[in-house]
């Protein structure tokens, strides 16, 4: 397991992962992980991180 920084790009998606297979190329556009997903009540913690590919950024981001 490794511990990142909470600035360190997070990791893709399973589903951009696998897309960067050329078979799989429109796997891309199915990934849901385009936001953050907090836990409930958890103070700041989340529940699932957004994909950090970078055509998943918000406007004005570099992921």
């Amino acid at each position: 397991m490794t511990i990142r920084a909470a600035t360190d790009t997070p990791p893709p998606s399973a589903e951009c992962t696998v897309a960067q297979r050329p078979e799989y190329a429109d796997l891309h556009r199915v990934c849901r992980q385009a936001e953050d997903v907090p836990l409930p009540h958890g103070s700041g913690l989340l529940l699932m991180r957004r994909c950090g590919r970078t055509c998943h950024a918000r406007p004005g981001e570099v992921a």
